[in-house]
């Protein structure tokens, strides 16, 4: 057994031996983008809008308010080419049929944000669903995020 050993000790004590590795002529550190570059760069990158889990849906539909606030998150995405669409349910959802009825959160309902998303031109393959845990949130909310690039790279 401690033959297996051997080779792995072997290595270990080479690559101590060997100390830091010293950086190749002309390399030169990279400097962070500034703070306010960073910045305007997500905004470029992100759209978003969050909605309240009140008055969200209508059975298992998008109620009108929900269809209205969507369609001006996609309005706002326009001049970009959407890399990834973020569904992203977060706080005190119920997702066994326990909850209120405003609170259930079922896989039909998040199907029809899927649905209204692809009907205006995401693609479906795209589109992610990412619950988040957010214990300072008493009301649950839907956080829709547009992520890509501006349309004209």
């Amino acid at each position: 057994m401690t033959h297996c050993l051997l080779p792995a000790a072997l290595a270990t004590a080479l690559w101590l031996a060997c100390g830091p590795l010293a950086a190749a002529p002309g390399d030169q550190p990279v400097k962070p983008l500034p703070p306010s570059a960073q910045v305007a760069d997500d905004k470029e990158r992100v759209r978003s809008t969050s909605l309240p889990a009140r008055g969200l849906f209508v059975g298992d539909k998008l109620s009108e308010a929900a269809r209205a606030r969507l369609g001006e998150l996609m309005l706002q995405a326009d001049d970009m080419n959407v890399e990834v669409a973020l569904v992203v349910p977060s706080g005190p959802w119920q997702i066994d049929g326990s909850g209120d009825g405003e609170r259930d959160l079922t896989p039909a309902r998040l199907q029809s944000v899927r649905r209204f998303l692809t009907e205006r031109g995401v693609d479906a393959k795209r589109i992610f669903v990412e619950s988040r845990i957010d214990e300072k949130l008493k009301e649950p909310q839907l956080t829709v995020q547009m992520v890509g690039r501006p349309a004209n790279d």
